[in-house]
């Protein structure tokens, strides 16, 4: 065994298009608006965990899309 690692990467390629379609389908599966999301999960820390996934995704859409 020479001690060399071989590690594979795997790249995925997503289009603006369809960061904002998933970023629509997460706030329409809220009972309330992105502004509430973002307050529960970020100021008051009373989002549920399923609440958390979402405002937790949406922060990772808005770093891709550069927000």
């Amino acid at each position: 065994m020479s001690g060399r690692c071989d590690l594979t990467v795997a790249l995925v390629e997503i289009t603006a298009e369809q960061l904002n379609q998933r970023r629509e389908e997460l706030l329409a599966a809220l009972p309330f608006d992105e502004e509430e999301l973002f307050k529960r999960a970020a100021d008051d820390h009373t989002a549920s965990p399923d609440e958390r996934e979402i405002y937790n995704e949406l922060v990772e859409i808005d770093f891709l899309l550069g927000k």
